[in-house]
């Protein structure tokens, strides 16, 4: 009985999470823009780490982003602080990117894998 319940829940899980990476749309862009920006909605985790007293909210830079298609210009946000990700490391302006654009979450596929986004700005390029 455990392990047909097992295999039961197993089967859920991948009907449930495979469709979801495998039916992104992937389209192709250009890193256009790279730079940082100061927000209080993501933490810092070295911040974090100080004592109750000295670890009272703080501006965090976040790097931002900005990817054009033939017809779309996309701004996103990294979702946690400069270098704890290891996206801003992997950018370079002019190259070419390939991601998937789901309403607010943008997914970046890389070599090594995926990175979230966070989509700013979605809007018609402007001719």
């Amino acid at each position: 009985m455990k392990t047909a319940y097992t295999a039961v829940v197993l089967l859920v899980v991948m009907v449930v999470a495979l469709p979801e990476a495998a039916g992104r749309q992937w389209q192709a862009g250009t890193w256009i823009q790279v730079g940082t920006k100061r927000t209080l909605f993501v933490g810092d985790p070295v911040h974090e780490r100080l004592p109750p007293g000295l670890n009272r909210p703080q501006m965090t830079e976040v790097a931002t982003y900005v990817i054009e298609t033939d017809d779309r210009r996309y701004e996103l946000q990294d979702l946690v602080a400069i270098g704890q990700s290891g996206l801003d490391l992997r950018v370079t302006v002019g190259k070419p990117v390939t991601f998937a654009i789901e309403k607010k979450t943008a997914y970046i596929k890389l070599d090594n894998g995926e990175y979230r986004l966070l989509v700013l700005k979605n809007e018609r390029k402007k001719t």
